[in-house]
């Protein structure tokens, strides 16, 4: 089991907004774009890409799925990405 700390949280929620942001990018999608395809919000997108929130299961489904990649792949690179900080 993976013991993370409250910044650990922050670090994560950073860390899946950056995946999220870089699996747009290689989509050469826009947010807008992204929020049509998803159902969410293009400002709440922008939260999430900022690391101000954290996504719900829901919404990182909705997202993965229009982004073409699994909920899984973000996870794991974004938990990778806190622990090789951690380090």
């Amino acid at each position: 089991m993976v013991h993370m700390e409250l910044r650990d949280l922050h670090e994560l929620n950073r860390a899946v907004g950056g995946e999220l942001r870089a699996a747009r990018g290689r989509r050469g999608m826009t947010r807008p774009q992204l929020a049509a395809a998803s159902g969410v919000a293009v400002s709440t997108i922008q939260r999430f890409e900022n690391g101000e929130r954290s996504p719900d299961l829901g919404q990182l489904y909705a997202l993965c799925t229009a982004l073409e990649i699994s909920p899984q792949e973000i996870v794991a690179r974004s938990v990778e990405i806190v622990k090789a900080g951690g380090e």
